[in-house]
């Protein structure tokens, strides 16, 4: 049986949640810019980087919310 690996998708957003987690791309490690980079005003998906998680908002060229599938 395999494991399927968890992705996230990235979505623009002008509302952020009061109680959401905000980071800041500079303060990401190297693995979750890569994904952010890579997801940022694109519709797709890429494989989870350990430190983001599903709700948390990241600002990047703009802020986008972190959805997790």
């Amino acid at each position: 049986m395999s494991v399927q690996e968890r992705r996230i998708r990235l979505r623009r957003t002008g509302i952020i949640p009061p109680d959401a987690r905000v980071r800041h791309y500079d303060e990401l490690t190297d693995d979750a810019q890569d994904a952010v980079f890579e997801g940022a005003g694109r519709p797709q998906t890429v494989p989870e980087p350990g430190d983001l998680d599903d709700g948390d908002v990241v600002k990047f060229t703009d802020y986008y919310v972190v959805r997790a599938r």
